[in-house]
């Protein structure tokens, strides 16, 4: 309602439209509204299914700030699923209130993105956890600087890219990830924050 009334400056008599995050886009004219709640009278609905799973980014968890970026802007790009990785250097602690608050960002970005359908986002996984899901993926991606050039593949979607820690892999994790049949990737030539370089795959495979 906060952003409604103060970022919009809705009022009674506007045309509004509102999404569920469940597929639906409700076209209607607003007939009251306070602080706490708007009355909407809905004229029409539009609604598709939800969309084919193309994308899955399995970022390194990170100190809470800047995951919290990591996870807002990621679902602003519109990646289908997020699932968050745990490895031997990661210093992070997760509880489930970091779900929580990273679901209501998920849904918060419809706002920015107009879509219809939320990313969906899972609780942080380890290594083996994330390869076992990995058997159903059309194409796997580790990122590492010493890969081959992401501007050249030719990927068979859904695709899933996975993030080194801060401080990066420690070998026997690369060498599981290699022996799944993930293929190792850069976006360019430089060493990335975990978060830069979650951030930088998206965008390349959001375009493909």
């Amino acid at each position: 309602m906060f952003h409604l009334r103060k970022v919009n400056r809705a009022k009674a008599g506007d045309e509004i439209e509102v999404i569920n995050g469940k597929g639906s886009l409700f076209f209607g004219r607003i007939r009251k509204i306070n602080k706490d709640e708007a009355l909407v009278a809905v004229d029409r609905e539009e609604s598709e299914p939800r969309p084919a799973l193309t994308t899955i980014i399995g970022p390194s968890l990170v100190k809470k700030k800047v995951m919290n970026l990591v996870i807002e802007k990621l679902t602003e790009m519109g990646v289908d699923e997020i699932r968050p990785v745990l490895y031997t250097r990661t210093d992070e602690k997760y509880n489930s209130s970091h779900l929580k608050k990273w679901r209501h960002l998920a849904i918060q970005s419809l706002k920015v993105n107009k879509k219809l359908w939320p990313t969906h986002i899972y609780p942080p996984a380890a290594v083996d956890e994330i390869i076992e899901f990995s058997r159903e993926v059309g194409t796997k991606i580790l990122l590492d600087k010493e890969g081959r050039d992401i501007a050249g593949g030719n990927f068979s979607f859904p695709v899933m890219s996975v993030i080194g820690p801060p401080g990066g892999f420690e070998p026997g994790e690369k060498e599981r990830f290699r022996q799944a049949g993930f293929v190792f990737y850069k976006v360019n030539d430089c060493v990335l924050k975990s978060e830069t370089a979650a951030l930088s795959i998206a965008a390349v495979l959001k375009i493909r």
